[in-house]
């Protein structure tokens, strides 16, 4: 007979469970043992191996595949405690038990963060109350002329001179009736306001959207469409602009800003030589601040922009005054005091009375400023009718001026 090695009778008789035998448990193979096992006897769910009275440790069945074709290896274990067989999930249906496990430990983990969150998360704060009154506040001190008071519910550094009372209200119209059209946003995290409002005379409608943020722990406008600086470009002019009647700006000088609030702002061009003025526009206008803007938010009105030009009778003025220095210049038999630098310093003397000379002009004229005046320069390819003498380029050079009868000078 085989011998008893490690507790597991190797033997083929019957073992006598009554003889005085050790309480380990004694296996035996079941004749048969691999079969199909039929869906009813099959485990509804995995067995966990223990330790107690009914534990086996790695006894059980072993399952081949899976569904309805499932095969399981049955060991039968012979307990002198009269325990029950037990079948245990094989080695192939192990990795799908533990994914299981997983994937439940995975769910508990995302249900107990959700409901911390559910238990921690605030309510939204929806009020927008105060940003409201801060942007209707806002706007009755722009229409009672109160610049300095409007400005301090901004967060915008605007210069002294552009907030002051008396410079505000002396604008053609200031900012009237105004109504709250459209809002997004709440006071804690950042509120925007779409107001329309009138400008008397105006033929458009003003309109701002204003953006209110929390600052140091107080609601301010931080911006609106056009709050930003404006800036005139510095011109070749020796003219002038005069906002409100106030602030005037040279414009041929540099750094000249405005930072202006929403308005209708008076300005004034002057040019003290009477030779240029603004294309398109009268040199008395009204500049809206920002633009003005129609049913579709298309901008209607003027703004702060605006281009001098020369009159139309300097160009005209100018070639009338070269052509009698050019007759002027013949009659000096081309020598004389009336005619350009270029023929007087390469003739050797006058030419003789028959000659005459046919003059092209060249592009241009050219308009400079130099220290405060219109220097113009025209230039011209004079032709002898002399054969024997070259064609020559010259030009006129000299100031610009309107004399007392309104008539342009030219002065070399």
């Amino acid at each position: 007979m085989g011998a008893f090695l490690g507790g597991r009778d190797t033997s083929t008789a019957p073992h006598d469970a009554t003889a005085g035998a050790s309480p380990r448990m004694m296996w035996r193979p079941v004749a048969h043992a691999f079969r199909r096992t039929p869906a009813s006897e099959r485990p509804a769910a995995a067995v966990m191996m223990g330790s107690g009275p009914h534990s086996l440790g790695r006894a059980g069945p072993v399952l081949f595949g899976h569904g309805e074709s499932h095969h399981t290896c049955r060991i039968e274990p012979v307990s002198l405690r009269g325990a029950p067989p037990v079948e245990v999930p094989s080695a192939t249906a192990r990795p799908q038990i533990r994914r299981s496990v997983r994937v439940a430990r995975l769910a508990a983990v995302v249900c107990a963060v959700a409901l911390a969150l559910t238990a921690c998360a605030r309510p939204i704060d929806t009020d927008d109350s105060d940003s409201i009154a801060l942007v209707e506040a806002f706007f009755a001190h722009l229409e009672a002329g109160e610049a300095t008071a409007a400005a301090a519910l901004t967060s915008i550094d605007f210069p002294e001179e552009f907030i002051d009372d008396d410079f505000y209200r002396a604008s053609d119209a200031l900012p009237s009736d105004a109504r709250i059209v459209k809002t997004t946003g709440y006071d804690a995290g950042g509120f925007t306001a779409t107001v329309d409002y009138t400008l008397e005379g105006a033929e458009g409608t003003g309109r701002l959207e204003l953006r209110v943020v929390p600052e140091d722990g107080e609601l301010r406008i931080a911006s609106w469409r056009g709050d930003g600086p404006i800036t005139i470009s510095r011109m070749e002019s020796v003219g002038t602009v005069t906002v409100n009647d106030e602030l005037k700006y040279v414009l041929a000088e540099d750094g000249n800003e405005l930072q202006l609030l929403p308005g209708a702002y008076a300005v004034a061009f002057e040019d003290p030589t009477g030779l240029v003025k603004l294309i398109g526009k009268e040199d008395a206008f009204t500049a809206y601040v920002p633009d003005l803007v129609d049913a579709d938010g298309q901008a209607t009105g003027d703004g702060f922009s605006f281009s001098p030009a020369f009159m139309s009778d300097v160009e005209t003025g100018l070639a009338a005054a070269i052509e009698g220095l050019q007759a002027a210049c013949g009659a000096e038999h081309f020598v004389g005091p009336s005619c350009p630098e270029e023929l007087t310093s390469v003739l050797p003397g006058p030419l003789g009375d028959a000659v005459t000379a046919e003059w092209f002009r060249e592009p241009g004229p050219e308009i400079v400023l130099i220290d405060g005046e219109y220097h113009a320069t025209s230039a011209f390819r004079i032709r002898f009718s002399d054969d024997a003498l070259p064609i020559m380029t010259v030009s006129y050079t000299g100031v610009l001026t309107r004399d007392a009868a309104g008539a342009i000078a030219f002065t070399r």
